[in-house]
C-alpha cells in the first residue's frame, strides 16, 4: 500500500512537471521573435513596421494584428495586406497600390480639358485606388450635368504599366444639352405663372440662351427655385405656403424637359394688432415704436417681421439693455385671415464674453475684424448681436466664408466667441470696353486693392479713355480713420476732355482732394472735403465764341475750395435699385486760396417705388446754382452744362446759354439748372429676368440759365432766362457683366429753336 502511494506521488509530480514544461513551451512559441515584410517595392519596410501595433518581443495578439491591418490600409499605399504568425515569426505580406503615371480625357468635344482636370482629384504621381477613380468619374458626370448634358457617360479606363504604374483615361460619351422647353405651375391662384417665372432661376429656352445658362435643365437648381418660391409667398401674405413638388419630365423628343411646380398656397393673411410687450422688463416701449417696420392692415411679410425683430434688438442694445432679447409671438385668426404680432421683450441669460478668438485670417489683421464686432471681451453676450457681427464681417468683402460660434468659458456665466474666416482675393484687376453715342469707343483698366496689407484700407488706380477724353485717377481710403467710424481719403486725377463738338475747345484738369465722411446714422452720412484743381483751355477753334477765346487768353487758373455734403440713402441696392430714397445736398466754397471765388450748391433727389414685382417707378430731380463772391464773376469752365445725361433727346450740352454768332453755336454753360425725370422700369415679356434686360419709359424736363456779366459782354448769348424743355422716350437697360448699359430713344416735346437735339443715345447707364 505504501509502495502504491509512493508511485502515485511520483506520477503526480511528473505530470505537473510535464504540464509546466508544455505550458512554458507554448508561451515561448507565442512570442514574436522576428518580423518579416514581404512585397514592398515602392515603399520601405520601415513604412510598414511603423504602422504595426505588434513589435518584436511582444506576445502575438489577434486584436493588435487587426489594428495593424487597419492602419496599413488607412495609408492608402496598399491594395491588399495579410498578417501570418508561425513559430515566432510574424510575416506581413503587402500588395502595393499603383502610382498614377498620367491622367487623360477622350471624347470631350464640348468641355475643355482644363475644366475637366480641375474637377479630377487623381493627378500624376498620386496613389491609384479604385475608389478614387470612381469618385472622379462621378465628379465629371456632375460637371456635365451642370452643363445641361444629363445623359453623359463617363468610363474610366486603366492601362497597367511596368514598375506598378497605371495610365488613367476617362472616356467621355457626351450627351446633348437638355433645355427647359416649358415651365408649369399648378395650384397658384394669387399669382400668375408669368409672375412666378420671374421669381425662380430656371427659365425657358429661347433665342436669348446665349446670354444665360439658366435654360439648361438642372435638377439641383430646382431645389433653389423651391426656396425662392417659398420666400416669395412668405413675403406676400402666405404663411402656410408649401411647394409640394418641383420636378422635370423628359419630353418625347429626348432633348428637352418640362418643369412643373406644384404649389399649395394656403390662405392670404394680413396683419392685425401689432404691439410691443415689455411688461416683465422696465423698458420704454414708446421709444421702441420707431423701430417697428410693420403695422396693422399690412400684408403678412415674414421678412419684415424678421427685420423688425432685428431693429428692436439693436435699439435695446444701443440703449444699454444688452441682455434683453426680442421674440415675435404670432396669433392667428383663421376666420378673418389676420395675424396679430406681439414682439415680446424678455430677459436673456446673463453671460459675459470672456474672450474673442479669431482664426483663419492669414492676411487680414485681427483689429480689422474686431472693429466690426459689437461683442468684445467684458461685454454682455447677446445671440442676436453675434449674428449681426457675422453679417458685418461678411460685409467687409474680404472673406469667402465667416463663421461665429459661442462656447462656454472657463468661468461660470462666461462664453468664448470663436471667429473663423476663410480669406478671399481682395485685389481686383479689371478691364472694360464699350461704345457711347457721344464718346465713341470707350475703355478702361483699373487695379483695386480693398484690403491693403491686411489693414482694410482701399487703394485704386484707374486709366480710362475714349475718342473725346482721357482720365487717370489714384484714390486711397481709410475706413476707420484714427480708430473712429470716419472714412478718410484722398484722390489725385488728370482729365483731358475734347469739347470741340459742343464748345469748340479742349480742356485739361488736374488736381486732387482730401475727404472725410462720417456716418451720422444708418442712413445719413455727412462729409467734408478740400479740393484743388488746375484748369486750362487749349486748342480753341478760330471760329469759337469770343467768350471762349477770352477764357483761353486768361490762361490756366487754380481753384482751391472747401465743401460739405449731407446724404440720406435708404435704397435697397446701389445698382439699379427698386425701392428706397436717395438725397444729397452739397456746397463748395472756392476762394480758400487759388484764383477764383464762388459758392456752388447742388442737390440730387431720387425715389424708387416697386409696383408689384415687375415694375419700378423712379423719380429723379437735380438742381444747382453757382455764384461769384467778392466781386468775382463765374468763369466759363466752372459753369454747369446740361444735355443727354439728364435731358434725353437733347445733345450733350444741348440746352442753355450759347453763342449763336459762333460757327459752332458754342454752348457756354449756365449758373443755374433744374431737371426732373419720371421713369417706369419693367421686365420685358418673354425675356428671363436673370439676363438683366429691362425696358423703360420716361419723361424728362429741365432748364439751364443765367450767365456771368463778363461772358455776356463778349458774346451774343441766348437762353439766359429759365426756359423749360421737355422730352419723352423709351429705353433698354442691360445689367451686363461689365456694368449697367443703357440705350434710349427720346424726342423733344418742348424746346427752343437753337437747342441741339439727339434722339438716340447709348452707353454706360448712370443712376
Amino acid at each position: 500500500m505504501r509502495l502504491v502511494c509512493i508511485v502515485t506521488k511520483i506520477v503526480f509530480v511528473g505530470a505537473l512537471l510535464l504540464i509546466s514544461s508544455l505550458s512554458g513551451a507554448s508561451a515561448e512559441s507565442g512570442r514574436i521573435s522576428r518580423i518579416e515584410v514581404v512585397g514592398v517595392q515602392r515603399t520601405s519596410e520601415d513604412t510598414v513596421l511603423s504602422q504595426l501595433a505588434l513589435k518584436k518581443g511582444m506576445l502575438y495578439d489577434t486584436g493588435k494584428a487587426d489594428r495593424s491591418l487597419q492602419a496599413l490600409f488607412a495609408t492608402t499605399q496598399y491594395k491588399d495586406v495579410h498578417v501570418d504568425f508561425k513559430k515566432g515569426v510574424l510575416t506581413v505580406r503587402v500588395v502595393e497600390n499603383a502610382v498614377v503615371a498620367s491622367v487623360s480625357f477622350s471624347g470631350n468635344a464640348e468641355v475643355k480639358r482644363d475644366k475637366l482636370a480641375a474637377v479630377v482629384k487623381l493627378k500624376k504621381g498620386a496613389i491609384y485606388t479604385d475608389a478614387r477613380v470612381h469618385a472622379d468619374a462621378l465628379a465629371l458626370r456632375d460637371l456635365y450635368k451642370h452643363e445641361g448634358r444629363l445623359t453623359t457617360r463617363i468610363e474610366p479606363k486603366i492601362a497597367r504599366k511596368n514598375n506598378n504604374r497605371v495610365d488613367v483615361t476617362f472616356e467621355i460619351h457626351e450627351g446633348q444639352v437638355d433645355k427647359v422647353s416649358s415651365i408649369i405651375f399648378e395650384g397658384n391662384r394669387a399669382f400668375s405663372g408669368h409672375e412666378l417665372e420671374g421669381v425662380i432661376k430656371t427659365v425657358r429656352s429661347s433665342w436669348l440662351d446665349i446670354l444665360s445658362s439658366n435654360s439648361i435643365y438642372d435638377p439641383e437648381r430646382l431645389n433653389d427655385d423651391r426656396e425662392l418660391l417659398r420666400h416669395f409667398y412668405l413675403e406676400h401674405g402666405f404663411p402656410d405656403i408649401k411647394i409640394v413638388s418641383a420636378d422635370g419630365t423628359l419630353l418625347p423628343d429626348g432633348k428637352s424637359y418640362a418643369v412643373r411646380f406644384v404649389i399649395d398656397e394656403g390662405e392670404r393673411y394680413s396683419l392685425g394688432n401689432v404691439a410691443i410687450d415689455a411688461s416683465a422688463i422696465k423698458v420704454d416701449t414708446e421709444a421702441l415704436q420707431a423701430a417697428l417696420q410693420v403695422k396693422p392692415s399690412d400684408i403678412y411679410d415674414a421678412a419684415k417681421i424678421d427685420k423688425t425683430t432685428e431693429a428692436l434688438s439693436l435699439a435695446l442694445w444701443d440703449d444699454g439693455d444688452k441682455w434683453l432679447k426680442v421674440r415675435p409671438i404670432l396669433n392667428r385668426d383663421s376666420i378673418h385671415h389676420q395675424i396679430s404680432i406681439t414682439f415680446h421683450v424678455e430677459d436673456g441669460q446673463h453671460l459675459v464674453v470672456e474672450r474673442v478668438e479669431i482664426t483663419g485670417n492669414t492676411k487680414t489683421r485681427d483689429y480689422v475684424i474686431r472693429r466690426e464686432m459689437m461683442l468684445s471681451e467684458g461685454q454682455p453676450f447677446n445671440a442676436f448681436i453675434l449674428e449681426r457681427d457675422k453679417t458685418r464681417i461678411k460685409a467687409l468683402g474680404f472673406f469667402k466664408s465667416v463663421d461665429l460660434d459661442a462656447k462656454p468659458g472657463t468661468a461660470p456665466g462666461s462664453v468664448k466667441v470663436y471667429v473663423h474666416v476663410v480669406e478671399d482675393e481682395t485685389t481686383v484687376l479689371s478691364f472694360g470696353a464699350g461704345l457711347s453715342s457721344t464718346q465713341g469707343l470707350i475703355g478702361d483698366v483699373s487695379i483695386e486693392e480693398h484690403n491693403l496689407f491686411g489693414t482694410g484700407r482701399d487703394v485704386k488706380v484707374k486709366l480710362a479713355g475714349s475718342f473725346t477724353q482721357l482720365n487717370a485717377e489714384l484714390g486711397y481710403s481709410e475706413p476707420h480713420l484714427l480708430g473712429t467710424n470716419a472714412i478718410g481719403g484722398f484722390d489725385l486725377f488728370y482729365r483731358d476732355l475734347d469739347l470741340t463738338e459742343e464748345s469748340s475747345y479742349q480742356i485739361q484738369k488736374m488736381g486732387g482732394d482730401l475727404r472725410l465722411a462720417y456716418p451720422l446714422s444708418d442712413h445719413v452720412t455727412g462729409s467734408v472735403n478740400y479740393t484743388f484743381v488746375r484748369q486750362n483751355i487749349y486748342d480753341v477753334s478760330a471760329a469759337a465764341s469770343p467768350a471762349i477765346k477770352q477764357a483761353a487768353a486768361s490762361g490756366a487758373y487754380n481753384t482751391s475750395s472747401i465743401g460739405y455734403a449731407l446724404t440720406f440713402d435708404t435704397r435697397d441696392t446701389k445698382k439699379l435699385p427698386r425701392s428706397g430714397t436717395y438725397f444729397t445736398l452739397g456746397q463748395d466754397l472756392a476762394g480758400v486760396g487759388g484764383d477764383v471765388r464762388y459758392i456752388k450748391s447742388t442737390a440730387d433727389a431720387r425715389s424708387y417705388f416697386s409696383v408689384g414685382d415687375n415694375l419700378t417707378l423712379v423719380s429723379h430731380t437735380t438742381a444747382g446754382n453757382i455764384s461769384g463772391w467778392g466781386g468775382d464773376n463765374v468763369r466759363l469752365l466752372d459753369m454747369f452744362y446740361v444735355g443727354e445725361d439728364t435731358m434725353r433727346g437733347f445733345a450733350p450740352s444741348g440746352i442753355g446759354p450759347r453763342d449763336l454768332n459762333s460757327a459752332n453755336q458754342d454752348a457756354l454753360g449756365g449758373q443755374n439748372y433744374l431737371t426732373s425725370t419720371v421713369e417706369g422700369r419693367f421686365n420685358l415679356p418673354l425675356v428671363p429676368e436673370d439676363i438683366g434686360l429691362r425696358g423703360a419709359v420716361f419723361a424728362d424736363t429741365g432748364t439751364l440759365f443765367g450767365t456771368s456779366p463778363s461772358i455776356a459782354k463778349s458774346s451774343q448769348i441766348v437762353s439766359t432766362a429759365a426756359s423749360f424743355r421737355a422730352s419723352a422716350g423709351v429705353g433698354l437697360i442691360w445689367d451686363s457683366p461689365i456694368g449697367a448699359l443703357r440705350a434710349d430713344y427720346a424726342f423733344p416735346l418742348a424746346k427752343q429753336s437753337y437747342d441741339k437735339t439727339q434722339p438716340f443715345s447709348f452707353g454706360i447707364a448712370t443712376f
